[in-house]
């Protein structure tokens, strides 16, 4: 990505959870906004973004309601949220919703859980146990932190895969595999970096930017 174009451009931290990404972006020059699934992180946020003296305009929304216009981003950081799939939901529901808030040609960054078959690296925490699903995702049940029992995540076992489910809105898919051992919970994912279609399948929608930004 050509970093001079960040300086003054939409980016949304999807589920930024304790702010951790938001020193960063405001360094590269972004016009920082933030959504979370609840009123409390979100002030939890503008908190935290008071201390660090940050600006960036938060407010509620979820992987599948991101209450944006259509095309309203060039950026959009997904780190260790969007593959969090909601009941009644699947996994392309929300990557049609996060095409729908970039604009045509821009940036999706994420991570997403994947199954490893590496001699010797065990599988990653998350997945230990998980129950198999259709179309690749998984109910999680052996969550060591005790915090994600119950919930359905996309997993990807291969870049193929990562290619045909991502492909459908984005192209110059860009992949990586990361596979770290933090104090012995064995993490393991993808990172994508991808390109906005220039004519993805979905529907525009009515969504608006919410008063309070």
């Amino acid at each position: 990505m050509d970093k001079s174009a960040y300086p003054g451009a939409r980016l949304l931290d999807l589920g930024f959870g304790d702010c951790r990404n938001m020193t960063l972006l405001k360094n590269c020059g972004f016009e920082i906004y933030g959504v979370e699934i609840s009123a409390d992180t979100v002030e939890l946020g503008y908190t935290t973004l008071e201390r660090l003296g940050i600006h960036a305009q938060l407010t509620v929304g979820s992987n599948t309601h991101i209450p944006f216009n259509d095309g309203f981003f060039r950026y959009l950081l997904a780190s260790s949220s969007c593959y969090y799939v909601d009941d009644g939901t699947c996994f392309d529901d929300s990557l049609k919703e996060i095409s729908r808030v970039l604009n045509p040609g821009g940036y999706l960054i994420a991570n997403v859980p994947v199954f490893v078959t590496q001699p010797g690296i065990p599988q990653s925490f998350i997945l230990q146990d998980s129950k198999r699903l259709n179309d690749g995702h998984v109910s999680i049940t052996n969550d060591v932190y005790g915090l994600r029992n119950g919930y359905t995540f996309r997993a990807f076992s291969s870049n193929e895969e990562v290619e045909s489910v991502f492909g459908r809105y984005f192209e110059d898919i860009a992949i990586g595999l990361c596979m770290d051992n933090h104090y012995g919970v064995q993490i393991n994912y993808n990172i994508i970096c991808a390109r906005k279609r220039l004519e993805s399948e979905f529907k525009p929608s009515n969504s608006v930017i919410p008063d309070n930004l």
